[in-house]
Parts: structure tokens; C-alpha cells; sequence
């Protein structure tokens, strides 16, 4: 029901009043009376200044509210996903909309493969191929659930599998890159030695050169890949197996002093002849272990090659190294005899043959070995097996 603000005998006596007769309303009003009755209608309305001033004021604060009230701001763009190689459930969280869905427009937060789109390793073509073939979400069809986010994911590393299959390359691992290194190394002082006429096998290199063979082959030493580990003084777990040295192997490289000084193991290089490399043999059966040298010797001048072979028997076990107090592999050799032109002499007399009768094992694979004398650990002896 609607509210009265004037009631009936207000305007009965606000008509009596200008018509000068009371108890009726059906009179006549001529037009002065009709205006007179209008405004005293309005005087009835009209407001006090307090009043109007309230009404102004609260019209005015409202304007005033919607002028400071600050306008509403644009929901800021979504940031690049800058990290590299993520798995693609992390990706994918990360690029996914507030439906956990992923669409097109949404690849392009993806650093990553805009930089392949920038750089040419993938064309828009074929990013929308792979798109439009990978699964969409049940009820949509053209947004991609964790699943196709998943296969569009793999589909785009098969791209750049089959390039790397294509140019099948490789990269070094650490163990080739250090490894390498020393072969490389050791292979310049051979060239330089047969260019000035000087001793092969590193016995003439400068004292430098010889610093860093065993600066390299100390930090090869040290990697995990090597097979010679601590062996357990208590259980001697982590001991190389004789099966693992058997074969034949060239020396490459010695920085020993008395070979230097001998012209090479056997000492009967000289004169007319010089020293032209050694061969390790080992070999192994149940009951025993023998090894054989070869060492060439050519004429300084040209002619014919000669050969010195020194027989014996072999060892492998563990002591207790004098420098770290900790037990090693040691390659023990016990020379029998010495066979040189037509003669075949004791070996146990043959001083020279002592700088490789008892070494310590320190480096091992597939084709290399390092070992180092047993009381000079700076001595290096360095042999890469016979192919």
C-alpha cells in the first residue's frame, strides 16, 4: 500500500479555505482561487534549508564517490615460462588455464619454443600440424587436457631426435674429453721427439711437458669412471683382477729417469742402435702368470731392426702403499731371463729391468693403463693396449 502524504481533510480544508465556505467542497473556483489553492499545496512540500541541504550533500558525496572510485584495471597478461627442460606435467601446470586446459594462444607463454619459432628450428606450419594432430579435451576441439599437452610435448622432441640421429654425433663425455686430452698430448711430445731425433716414448720430453702428462693423468686418475677404486684393507673388495690387465700392451709414454738414462728397459741400446718402443705381454691360466717385453731397437743411421725380449713371471696384488699408507694394486715382475742376438742370459743381474718390476696400478679401462713407481710416484709409466 502506498504511503499518504496529504490527507483528505487537509484538502478539504485547504479548499474551504480559499473558497470562504466551510462543509463544502462542490463550490466553483475561479482562476485566482485555483492558483491560490495550488500554492498552498506547495507550501505544504516545501522544504526546510537544512533539509535541501542534506539532500544536496548526500547527491553530491555520490558524485563525488563515482569520480574517485579508480576504473577497473585489465586482467595483466600471463608471464613467459622462462625455465629450460622442464618435464612436460610441470610445463604443462604452468601453462594451463584457470580449467586446467591448454590452447594454442597459450604456446606462446612457452619460452622455450618461441625461441625455436624465432631461431627457425620449427616453422608456425608445422607447430600447428603437430597441434591440430595431438588429442584434444573431451567436449572441446582446439584445447589440449595434460594428456595431449603430453604427446604434442614428445612430438616436438621426436623433431629434433631425428636431426641428432641424422648428423649421429656425438658429444665426448667428461672421461673421453680428459682422456683424449692426455693421448693427444702424449702423441704432439712423439711427433716433436721423431722430428729433433730424440728418444720416443716421452724419455727425451722437456720438464714441462712431462708436468703436464702428470698433471692430466692426475686428474684422470681421479674420476669415478676409472676401474682401479680404494681397495678395503679389510676384505680387499675393490682389487683389479688379474683377467683385467691380460693382453699385449705398448708403452706410449715414461717419465722414468733410468730409462731415460738406459736408452730403455734392456740397456743395450746404444751406440749405432736406438730405442724403438716396448710391448708388454701378459698372460694368465690357472696355475700361472707370465710376461714377456719385446723391445725394438733400429739403427741410427738406418738397416736392420733388432729385438730383446725379457721373459719372467707376474703378480698382481695388494700392499700397503709408503706414501698414502693405503693398500693398492701393485704389478709385480720377476724377469728370468734376457734373449738378445743369439744369447739368453739371467735376468736376475740385469739392473736396468728394475724400474718396472714392481709399479702400482693407478688408472684403468678398456685400453689405457697408468701405473706409477712403487717409490717414486712421479714416475709414470703410461701403456695403451695393442689393437
Amino acid at each position: 500500500e502506498e504511503e499518504k502524504t496529504l490527507g483528505e481533510d487537509e484538502v478539504v480544508t485547504l479548499w474551504e479555505g480559499v473558497l470562504g465556505v466551510k462543509g463544502t467542497t462542490d463550490g466553483e473556483m475561479d482562476l485566482k482561487g485555483f492558483v491560490d489553492f495550488n500554492n498552498a499545496l506547495d507550501d505544504l512540500f516545501e522544504l526546510e534549508d537544512d533539509e535541501m541541504e542534506e539532500i544536496e550533500n548526500a547527491v553530491m558525496s555520490e558524485a563525488e564517490e563515482e569520480e574517485a572510485a579508480p576504473p577497473a584495471q585489465p586482467t595483466p597478461p600471463r608471464p613467459i615460462i622462462t625455465e629450460e627442460d622442464l618435464p612436460p606435467g610441470v610445463l604443462f601446470s604452468q601453462l594451463a588455464n584457470e580449467n586446467y586446459l591448454v590452447s594454442k594462444e597459450d604456446l606462446s607463454r612457452w619460452g622455450e619454443l618461441t625461441d625455436m619459432l624465432k631461431e627457425g628450428e620449427i616453422t608456425t606450419d608445422e607447430l600447428n600440424a603437430l597441434f591440430d594432430n595431438a588429442s584434444k579435451a573431451p567436449g572441446t576441439k582446439d584445447m589440449l587436457d595434460e594428456d595431449g599437452f603430453c604427446s604434442l610435448y614428445d612430438a616436438i622432441d621426436a623433431l629434433f631426435e631425428d636431426i641428432d640421429n641424422d648428423d649421429n654425433v656425438e658429444e665426448d663425455t667428461p672421461q673421453q674429453e680428459l682422456k683424449e686430452e692426455l693421448l693427444e698430448f702424449i702423441e704432439d711430445i712423439a711427433q716433436l721427439s721423431s722430428e729433433e731425433g730424440q728418444q720416443i716414448c716421452g724419455l727425451d720430453c722437456s720438464e714441462l711437458e712431462r708436468e703436464r702428462v702428470l698433471e692430466v693423468s692426475s686428474e684422470l686418475e681421479r674420476e669415478p669412471y676409472n676401474q682401479v677404486v680404494a681397495v678395503s684393507a679389510s676384505t680387499g673388495d675393490g682389487a683389479i683382477k688379474k683377467e683385467e690387465l691380460v693382453g699385449t700392451w705398448d708403452l706410449i709414454y715414461s717419465s722414468s729417469s733410468t730409462m731415460k738414462y738406459n736408452e730403455g728397459l734392456s740397456g743395450l741400446a746404444g751406440g749405432l742402435t736406438r730405442f724403438g718402443g716396448l710391448q708388454q705381454k701378459l698372460t694368465a691360466t690357472k696355475y700361472l702368470s707370465d710376461v714377456e717385453y719385446t723391445e725394438k731397437m733400429v739403427g741410427k743411421f738406418g738397416g736392420q731392426e733388432a729385438e730383446v725380449r725379457v721373459t719372467g713371471d707376474w703378480d698382481l696384488r695388494t700392499e700397503v702403499s709408503l706414501f698414502t699408507g693405503k693398500p693398492s694394486n701393485v704389478l709385480s715382475v720377476v724377469p728370468d731371463k734376457v734373449f738378445y742376438a743369439s744369447r739368453a742370459d739371467k735376468a736376475d743381474h740385469w739392473k736396468s729391468l728394475g724400474p718396472m718390476n714392481l709399479l702400482v696400478l693407478t688408472y684403468l679401462d678398456e685400453d689405457l693403463r697408468i701405473m706409477r713407481g712403487n717409490t717414486s710416484t712421479d714416475t709414470l709409466f703410461i701403456l695403451r693396449r695393442s689393437k
